[in-house]
């Protein structure tokens, strides 16, 4: 990996990503780094604020396909942002969030503490998901969507299959509203304004602006 010199002509390993230098003047004495003076692998708008421990691309601090966050972010300690990861502005990410390789996320998306987002998913903006959250690969959620801590979202109709010939999570589209402790089966769509009741599973297509609830959610 590249290094930098620092102002007296020394190098300094980064205690942010092992294996990647940055000049020593950038590291923040709150705990903090200015994202724009991390390795060139990752691109990071103006302002944004990664803590110390959280993992940019690969183990060994290398990405294999860019990283992009957008300015304004905030992204805190024990989280993981894989490679191929686009991310828009005002992105706000807890502890210990974990983001799969190439997932895309729009603007003015907060995502709490102990969520993972696999690899492929797309979030639109203003995007709100909860603590204590699995949303699986290849899941779309689109615009305004709020989704409350404990919701599970699947995407493998055959668990324990070595083919994954037809893993695809659900859509849930503008608007809706997932409540606490739900799940949400592979290939399923929640329409636009829908409410999913706490506690449901949902195993088949909601139609937009309705309530269900239940196992099966009805």
């Amino acid at each position: 990996s590249p290094t930098t010199p620092t102002r007296r002509g020394s190098r300094r390993r980064s205690p942010y990503h092992r294996g990647t230098d940055v000049d020593a003047a950038s590291v923040s004495t709150r705990g903090r780094r200015p994202a724009e003076r991390v390795a060139a692998t990752h691109v990071h708008g103006p302002g944004t604020l990664i803590d110390d421990d959280v993992r940019l691309g690969n183990e060994d601090g290398a990405a294999a396909d860019q990283i992009e966050i957008g300015k304004g972010a905030r992204i805190r300690g024990g989280s993981v942002i894989s490679d191929g990861v686009r991310i828009g502005d005002r992105f706000d990410a807890g502890q210990n969030v974990s983001i799969g390789e190439g997932a895309v996320i729009g603007d003015d998306c907060r995502i709490a503490s102990n969520t993972i987002i696999g690899s492929g998913c797309t979030l639109g903006d203003r995007v709100t998901i909860d603590a204590n959250c699995y949303v699986a690969q290849f899941t779309t959620i689109e615009d305004d969507v709020t989704i409350a801590p404990g919701v599970c979202i699947a995407n493998d109709p055959h668990p324990g299959s070595n083919a994954h010939l037809c893993i695809r999570g659900p859509t849930i589209q503008r608007g809706a509203q997932i409540g606490i402790n739900a799940t949400v089966l592979p290939f399923v769509t929640i329409g636009e304004r829908s409410l999913v009741g706490a506690g449901s599973v949902v195993t088949h297509d909601v139609p937009p602006e309705l309530v269900v609830a239940g196992n099966p959610a009805r």
